[in-house]
């Protein structure tokens, strides 16, 4: 094994780490100009906590997306905290968190040349690697989506403890050369390795994995895949059993260990049947890291439940795929291609907690989830591209200047997808016209743009998909029924509003919509006004529910109980003209004149204000 400062030429390969920092940064700035896109609003823009962000107890002190839900239990308190830096230091819009966002990538690029020459002592192969990941398309979703900032940080972290860790073997075997009574690296390299390990968990939990690819590192490039040498050194990968311990208490004290549910077109899955989609899943991954023609941010396809069999033919495929596979890895011990191996390997360890193999995951696919695990592919790529190179320098620089070139379009093409949410999700709902949330949002943009016949439409297809694969999608029903009464089809507005009810009896917006467009009418008077009662008894602070109570009790001649809530609606929101109007009404027909000409006074001050 060469010396790890062997050849290192701190001009020449600071030029080609540069090279990778700009052309990385390039591939990525059209994402600067992109706004809050799909769960940036929920985690970035409409966050409360990031308004401090020198909170250490909130963000420590509560989940991910900081909702009951348990479903969507999780910790990564130091992704929160970078958001909440971002506002500090940029303000509120979206370009400080997508400016963070690319200059953190183009700085993985960096280091992603470094570890792959202190690997390998090859600056072709180390430059090559470091451009195919920081170019890579598949990564649009962790670096032009602002929540990726999750993916992003999480690497820096393990690609730190990665670069800290080889120093301190590389000082360990060096030692063990000159002193053989000698086994000890440099401490404070293992103890900046061990801490990087507990940041990356706290950024994102996939960072788990992060030991057994340091062992990996060590057993099958370092050790040059012998196992008699690793033997004394498991008491060294034991050591990250401690910052593991400490995000594992600190997980359990937040949203305890429950697994997140699995999403809903894998939720009848047997356990053989998600190994099977697993299988053929991961081959479609690489397929996709090779050439990275279709990308999609939301591949559940309610027209197509995971229940793959042995007779499907993807799946025969998939693992007689997997049969070839294990003859490949043969060959190439025998060939001892270590660093081949590696990266194979990477990949694979990398990919197993987020692909549903050893639980299900809330994801069935995701391109986000490929970020880590691409390093590996990236690796393998690199070497196969550089090895062409020194047989046929010209092939080989073709190759890879190509690969670059097609990956960068792509990269570029693809981060525009993410700039609005109406690109966003015109785009994805196109791409997979079974996805019952992609319908859902592209309806919204369609009302957000006043196209609300495409809106409707888009409600409809997203209940039909849901419903159709035997679940119910409540907000679809809501967001449809919403538009039959705007367009004044009560009846069948009322036929939605009660398919809600009769699985979320308490839902708000049925409640008082529903008994809104029923209050008016006398056979059905009684119904609204019980579920008026319903709704204000859920939530008290709910104006609209009151004053929509107020006028069902109004016109079933209850004016007392009626100007109650009238009144308890303008104590909760006094600037509506509406309310006032309502309340003057009331007082003129109870005979209170000079009260209601002060009411209505009121109501007339505040539809002046502009």
């Amino acid at each position: 094994m060469p010396p790890d400062s062997a050849g290192w030429n701190w001009r020449r390969d600071g030029l080609y780490a540069a090279l990778a920092f700009v052309l990385t940064f390039g591939a990525f700035a059209n994402s600067l100009t992109n706004g809050f896109v799909y769960d940036d609003g929920q985690i970035i823009r409409d966050n409360p906590r990031l308004e401090r962000w020198w909170d250490l107890p909130t963000f420590f002190g509560t989940s991910y997306w900081d909702v009951p839900t348990r479903d969507l239990q999780l910790h990564r308190p130091l992704t929160i905290m970078s958001f909440a830096v971002d506002r500090a230091v940029f303000g509120p819009g979206p370009f400080g968190v997508h400016l963070m966002n690319v200059l953190a990538n183009a700085l993985i690029a960096v280091l992603v040349y470094g570890l792959a020459w202190r690997l390998t002592q090859r600056r072709g192969l180390a430059l090559a690697a470091a451009l195919l990941f920081g170019l890579h398309p598949v990564h649009t979703e962790a670096v032009a989506n602002g929540v990726g900032r999750a993916e992003l940080y999480a690497m820096l972290a393990v690609l730190g403890s990665a670069h800290l860790h080889l120093t301190y073997v590389r000082g360990t075997i060096a030692r063990a050369a000159a002193e053989p009574a000698g086994r000890a690296g440099r401490p404070i390299c293992l103890a900046g390795a061990l801490t990087l390990y507990l940041i990356a968990l706290l950024f994102k939990e996939s960072a788990i994995v992060l030991p057994g690819l340091l062992l990996l590192m060590e057993w099958l490039v370092l050790r040059t895949g012998q196992v008699r040498p690793m033997l004394p050194r498991i008491g060294t990968y034991a050591l990250y059993a401690l910052p593991l311990g400490v995000y594992l208490a600190a997980r359990l004290a937040v949203v305890g260990f429950g697994n997140p549910a699995a999403q809903e077109v894998m939720a009848d899955t047997s356990t053989l049947q998600r190994m099977l989609y697993v299988s053929e899943t991961t081959w479609r991954y690489l397929g996709q890291l090779a050439l990275p023609l279709w990308l999609c941010a939301e591949y559940a396809d309610y027209t197509n439940l995971i229940q793959p069999t042995l007779a499907d033919p993807l799946t025969l495929a998939a693992l007689v795929a997997w049969l070839g596979a294990a003859a490949v890895i043969v060959w190439l011990v025998r060939r001892r291609q270590w660093l081949i191996l590696f990266g194979l390997a990477w990949f694979g360890l990398a990919l197993l907690p987020v692909s549903s193999l050893l639980v299900p995951i809330g994801t069935v696919r995701a391109d986000r989830l490929l970020f880590l695990p691409s390093l590996g592919f990236v690796l393998v790529l690199a070497q196969l591209v550089a090895d062409l190179g020194r047989r046929q320098r010209v092939a080989g620089v073709a190759l890879l200047v190509a690969l670059l070139a097609f990956y960068g379009w792509r990269t570029v093409t693809r981060n525009r997808v993410w700039h609005d949410q109406a690109t966003f999700w015109t785009v994805t709902a196109r791409q997979n016209p079974g996805s019952a949330l992609a319908a859902l949002m592209a309806g919204a943009q369609h009302e957000e743009a006043g196209d609300f016949a495409a809106a409707e439409q888009a409600y409809k297809r997203a209940w039909e998909l849901r419903d159709g694969a035997g679940f119910f999608y409540k907000e679809a029903h809501l967001k449809y029924a919403i538009r039959l009464q705007q367009r004044n089809e009560r009846q069948a507005a009322a036929h939605h509003y009660r398919l809600v009810l009769e699985r979320f009896p308490n839902d708000p917006t049925a409640l008082v919509n529903l008994g809104q467009l029923l209050f008016g009418d006398d056979p059905t008077r009684a119904e609204a006004i019980v579920l008026l009662q319903r709704a204000v008894a859920g939530r008290p602070d709910d104006h609209v529910a009151r004053f929509y109570l107020g006028l069902a009790y109004r016109r079933d001649n209850q004016r007392t109980l009626a100007l109650r809530e009238v009144d308890a609606a303008i104590s909760v929101h006094p600037e509506q003209p509406d309310y006032w109007g309502a309340k003057a009404l009331l007082l003129r027909e109870l005979g209170r004149e000079s009260e209601a000409a002060a009411a209505q006074q009121q109501a007339q001050r505040l539809r002046r204000r502009p």
